[in-house]
């Protein structure tokens, strides 16, 4: 799928893929090819042809979970923010608070190194 995507501009689905296949290889401890793959379905996610802000949305919020898991500090702080201007335009989008806008608090407090618990919404 991935390559399907990429060779064909069907960026949302080369980004689906590759978040799929990023996550896999985080479980299987690989780190350093997941957030590779990580990278790539956000980059993808950004050229997507469908202007909806959910896939940017998705791979920043894997991205970000990945990077704390590798502990890659300097990559993260710039994201966050870009997190949470996604966030916002999610809940105007959806005409109420999205739970990723409570995540962009728990991002917030793991940079600050604040002990906290991930918020339990779907």
């Amino acid at each position: 799928a991935r390559d399907v995507g990429a060779a064909h501009g069907f960026f949302s689905l080369e980004s689906d893929a590759c978040l799929g296949l990023g996550d896999l290889a985080m479980q299987e401890g690989r780190p350093e090819e997941g957030v590779e793959l990580l990278r790539n379905a956000l980059a993808a996610a950004n050229l997507s042809e469908s202007n909806e802000s959910a896939y940017i949305l998705n791979a920043l919020r894997r991205l970000i979970a990945a990077l704390f898991v590798t502990n890659a500090i300097d990559e993260l702080e710039p994201l966050v923010p870009r997190f949470e201007e996604a966030a916002k335009m999610e809940s105007r989008e959806i005409g109420c608070l999205s739970c990723d806008e409570l995540r962009c608090f728990y991002f917030r407090a793991r940079l600050l190194q604040v002990p906290c618990t991930p918020p339990r919404c779907q």
